[in-house]
C-alpha cells in the first residue's frame, strides 16, 4: 500500500490493529509463508481480549466436522490429545491451545464459545471453502459480535481460506510434533499514544468504559491524548422519523439515537449533551507537555482533568428514567453535576449555544465503522470495551513504554480467561472467613439472647411469686379480719 493510501485509510478508519499469527514449528510450513516471513494477518474480533502487547506460543489443533455443522456445537467435533513426547524444540514449551474452527453455518461468537469450551486460549476462524476473499482482503472485515459476545474473554481470529488450509493440512500432517504459531496485535508506535472514542452521551456502555478508564486516564495524563467523538447522523426530511424526536429539527440534517424508546429522552435531547460534553473537554483541558518537549518535536499532550470527574458522575446522578430536571438526562442536572465538580456552566452553555451547528457537523462528518468505536494511533482497536485491555493496548502503542504503564499494568496469565472485574470476584479465603464470622456472630447472639431468656424468665418468676405471696397475704388478711 502506498503512503498516500496508508494515510487515506487511517482518516476513514479503515485501518485496522495486524492481527498477526507468526509460523514457528515445523520449519517445511514456515517455508510455505516465505513471502510474508512465516506470517499470517487475519481480522480479529470485535469481543474477546486480544494479548496487546504480548507474544504468546501456542500449539494448534484441529478437529473435523463429524456432523456436517461447522464446528457450532460441542458434538461436531472432537479435538485430539496432543502427544507426550515429540522431536520439537517447542516440545519443553508452555503453549496455548489454539483450536481452528471453519466459518459458516452460525455465528462466530457461538464457534469460539463452543471452542472455548474445549479448553481453547485462543481460536482461528478459518473462511468459508467457497470463499473468494484473499488475505488483503481480511483486513477490511469485521468479525462482528451478535450480542452474545459479552461472556467470551479469549480472542479469536479469522483468517482466509488459502492461508488456514496450509496450517489446517499441517496440523493433519504434524501429528507426533506440535505446530506452533506466535500471536501478536501490534499497533504503530509514537512517542505519544493517541486515543479516540466514539460514543453518546446517553449510552450506558460508554458511561461504564469511561468511569473505568478515568483513573488511568489521569495516569497517562502526560503520555497520552485522548478525543473524544460523538455519533451523530441524518436522515431524510421526508422520512417520518425526523418526527419522532431523534432529530434537533424537522429537516434531519443532526440525529442521534433515541435511547430510552416511548420515554422522555429523545435524540434532540442526546445531541444538546453531546455538544456540552464537547464544550466541557474543550474548554477545560490543558497543555501537560513542556515547550522543551514540543520545540524537539514531541506532540503536545492536553488533558481535561474536570472533563472525566464530570464523565464519571453524570449519568449516575442524571439517568434517563430521573424523576425531575434536577436529577435526569438534560441541561438542569447537567448544569448541577458542573457544578459538583468545580465547573462554571456559564461558558459552558454559552460555548454550547454558539458552536453547536459547528461542533454537530464536525461529528457527523467525522465517524467511525461503528456507533461505539475505538481507534489508537489511528488504527481501529478490536476487542471488548474494557479499560484494563484498553489500557494494554494504548501502553503498546508506545515507541518507548513510559513509566506509568509500569503502574498501570499487572502480568497476564494468558492460560486463564481475561477477567473483566478481578477485584469484584470472592477468593474461596475470603468466603471461608466470611462464613466463619457470620457463625461466630450467629452464635454469640444465640448466647447473648439465650442470657436474656434466662433474666427474662427469672424476672417473670420473681414478679409471678411477688403476686402469688402478695394474693396469699391478702387472703391471709381477710381470714384475720374475719375473726373466728
Amino acid at each position: 500500500m502506498s503512503s498516500l493510501a496508508a494515510w487515506l485509510g487511517v482518516f476513514l478508519g479503515f485501518l485496522t490493529v495486524d492481527a498477526q499469527i507468526k509460523v514457528m514449528n515445523p520449519q517445511w510450513l514456515v517455508r510455505k509463508f516465505r513471502d510474508t516471513h512465516g506470517k499470517i494477518f487475519g481480522s480479529t474480533s470485535t469481543f474477546g481480549a486480544p494479548f496487546y502487547g504480548d507474544r504468546v506460543l501456542g500449539r494448534l489443533a484441529w478437529g473435523e466436522s463429524i456432523g456436517n455443522q461447522s464446528h457450532c456445537t460441542d458434538a461436531d467435533y472432537q479435538i485430539p490429545t496432543p502427544p507426550a513426547t515429540g522431536r520439537s524444540d517447542f516440545d519443553q514449551k508452555r503453549l496455548i491451545n489454539i483450536i481452528m474452527v471453519r466459518r459458516g453455518s452460525c455465528s462466530f461468537t457461538t464457534k469460539v464459545k463452543v471452542a472455548a469450551g474445549k479448553g481453547a486460549h485462543a481460536v482461528i476462524i478459518v473462511d468459508r471453502e467457497n470463499s473468494d476473499l484473499t488475505a488483503k482482503d481480511m483486513a477490511n472485515i469485521i468479525v462482528a459480535d451478535d450480542g452474545y459476545g459479552g461472556s467470551i474473554h479469549i480472542p479469536s481470529i479469522l483468517v482466509s481460506k488459502e492461508d488456514g488450509n496450509k496450517l489446517i493440512r499441517a496440523v493433519k500432517a504434524n501429528v507426533a510434533s506440535p505446530v506452533v504459531v506466535e500471536l501478536a496485535w501490534d499497533l504503530p508506535m509514537d512517542s505519544v499514544v493517541t486515543l479516540d472514542l466514539w460514543m453518546s452521551s446517553a449510552s450506558h456502555e460508554s458511561n461504564i468504559f469511561l468511569k473505568e478508564f478515568a483513573s488511568k486516564r489521569r495516569t497517562l495524563n502526560q503520555v497520552m491524548t485522548f478525543k473524544p467523538h460523538y455519533a451523530v447522523f441524518s436522515v431524510d426530511s421526508s422520512d417520518s422519523s425526523v418526527y419522532s424526536g431523534i432529530c434537533s429539527d424537522d429537516t434531519g440534517e443532526f440525529c442521534a439515537e433515541d435511547p430510552d424508546g416511548a420515554g422522555d429522552v429523545t435524540g434532540k435531547d442526546v445531541l444538546e449533551e453531546n455538544v456540552r460534553q464537547l464544550c466541557i473537554h474543550e474548554n477545560t483541558q490543558v497543555v501537560r507537555t513542556s515547550l522543551d518537549e514540543i520545540s524537539n518535536a514531541q506532540h503536545a499532550v492536553v488533558f481535561a482533568a474536570k472533563y472525566w470527574d464530570y464523565m464519571e458522575k453524570y449519568l449516575d446522578s442524571c439517568p434517563l428514567d430521573g424523576t425531575s430536571p434536577e436529577n435526569k438526562f438534560g441541561q438542569t442536572c447537567s448544569m448541577k453535576v458542573m457544578r459538583q465538580v468545580g465547573i462554571d456552566p456559564d461558558p459552558i452553555i454559552t460555548c454550547a449555544s454558539t458552536t453547536m451547528e459547528k461542533k454537530l457537523k464536525q461529528e457527523r462528518r467525522n465517524q467511525a465503522w461503528s456507533p461505539r468505536a475505538l481507534r489508537i494511533n489511528g488504527w481501529r482497536y478490536s476487542g471488548m470495551l474494557n479499560a484494563d485491555l484498553v489500557t494494554r493496548a494504548v501502553c503498546s502503542g508506545f515507541v518507548h513504554q513510559p513509566s506509568e504503564c509500569e503502574t498501570l499494568i499487572k502480568p497476564r496469565d494468558v492460560f486463564k480467561p481475561f477477567v473483566l472485574h478481578p477485584s469484584e470476584g470472592v477468593s474461596f479465603g475470603t468466603m471461608l472467613l466470611s462464613l466463619v464470622l457470620t457463625i461466630l456472630f450467629g452464635f454469640s447472639v444465640m448466647l447473648l439472647y439465650k442470657r436474656y431468656l434466662k433474666k427474662e424468665m427469672r424476672t417473670t418468676l420473681r414478679e409471678e411469686v411477688m403476686l402469688e405471696v402478695q394474693a396469699q397475704m391478702g387472703q391471709y388478711s381477710k381470714l384475720s379480719s374475719g375473726g373466728v
